[in-house]
């Protein structure tokens, strides 16, 4: 009996030790996964800076220069030429959003000075003398919508997979070309191996060019020009990059005597942030354009998370959906809204291990396997003995 219960009772601690194992592999790679929906700051808020020499010139009639606030004298109806060159011109590209293989942009155009000067244009079509010179310093900062892409175009770079000489790829309906290598001097690494991709769009009217060149190594947009040529314009636009990094708030928060570090990474303006030891409750004020969707990311230290407790998330009071991450030492939240000013609460909820269904589920199975080994010791001890052939 003793031999058959401790062959039982090794059958279930193998089972046993099989489902520890399967348990253990599955919630590593459900955690993976949740990781991988979710990037880790590094790729999600990640930005580059550009310096961009920015020229374009117009067609343009008095009439629709008169509207932009330029004094231009002369009859409303009169066509001239109007030659725009931005100053101290900069964008800054960050990437708020990332969903395999969609990425969003926000991208945000510095503050910078303008000058405009105008020619008369002739009855014959030629270019006459000047008809005025103007600068308006300091033009405001503009904030776009938010800009979604498609991989293999981040929007701050290529994917680094496409780079054979002579492929063709899209990205942002641009079928461009890889079409050689080069190394780029003075860059923010002194130099830099790239590869130069090139897209054209030409007709009988109207011609497009795009040439990049993107880091061999990232893929990132170290220099962009783009030109382009129709009836009425003639443009010119070079970009390249001046700075790099990752962008985030962080918050020192006291729980218990321990200090922790909260970042706060969001699309929108933050405008208050705070924690209350006493119930555990982060809380923020954000701001954004109406009409354009805003996202709150925020990383919590597991430390100033007690074991087994979750996160529940209120905009302006209500309960609202999010989407959670974690690693070895971070939880990450997520939640989205339409832009307004909205306030944040996300409190560190009560609870204790054994909520967890994968608990219940392991503790369910041991029963089983016990109550197993059990029956069948049971049923092999009470088994009649055969009578031995005389």
């Amino acid at each position: 009996m003793l031999k058959s219960l401790f062959c039982c009772s090794k059958r279930a601690f193998l089972m046993l030790m099989c489902l520890m194992l399967f348990c253990q592999v599955f919630l590593t790679l459900s955690v993976k996964s949740m990781s991988n929906e979710f990037p880790l700051a590094v790729v999600l808020w990640r930005y580059d800076l550009f310096q961009d020499r920015h020229w374009t010139v117009y067609n343009e009639t008095v009439g629709q220069l008169k509207n932009q606030g330029f004094d231009i004298a002369g009859d409303v109806n009169h066509v001239v030429q109007a030659n725009y060159t931005y100053l101290n011109y900069t964008l800054k590209s960050k990437v708020v959003r990332l969903s395999w293989p969609n990425v969003t942009l926000l991208v945000k155009q510095g503050t910078y000075d303008l000058n405009l000067t105008v020619y008369k244009v002739m009855d014959n079509g030629a270019i006459g003398d000047r008809a005025g010179s103007f600068l308006r310093s300091n033009s405001p900062a503009i904030l776009t919508p938010l800009l979604a892409y498609k991989d293999p175009d981040l929007g701050v770079g290529f994917d680094p997979s496409v780079f054979t000489i002579g492929n063709t790829f899209v990205a942002s309906t641009r079928t461009y070309t890889v079409n050689r290598t080069e190394t780029l001097n003075d860059t923010l690494w002194g130099h830099n191996d790239t590869y130069v991709c090139v897209a054209h769009l030409t007709n009988a009217t109207h011609s497009y060019s795009w040439t990049s060149w993107c880091d061999a190594a990232s893929g990132l947009f170290l220099k962009n020009v783009a030109e382009s040529k129709t009836p009425t314009s003639t443009s010119y636009e070079q970009q390249e990059m001046i700075e790099t990094g990752v962008e985030n708030d962080r918050f020192d928060v006291v729980q218990n005597g321990q200090s922790y570090q909260v970042f706060v990474h969001t699309n929108s303006t933050l405008d208050d942030f705070e924690f209350d030891s006493s119930v555990n409750t982060l809380s923020l004020a954000v701001d954004g354009p109406s009409g354009t969707s805003g996202i709150c990311n925020i990383t919590i230290p597991n430390g100033l998370v007690p074991a087994g407790n979750g996160f529940e998330v209120y905009v302006d009071g209500q309960k609202a959906n999010h989407t959670l991450a974690e690693d070895v030492n971070r939880y990450y939240v997520s939640v989205s809204y339409q832009h307004s000013a909205h306030t944040i609460k996300v409190d560190i909820v009560g609870g204790t291990l054994l909520t967890a269904w994968w608990i219940w589920a392991s503790v369910i199975v041991i029963i089983a396997l016990v109550a197993t080994a059990v029956y069948f010791s049971r049923k092999r001890h009470h088994r009649p003995h055969r009578r031995k052939r005389s």
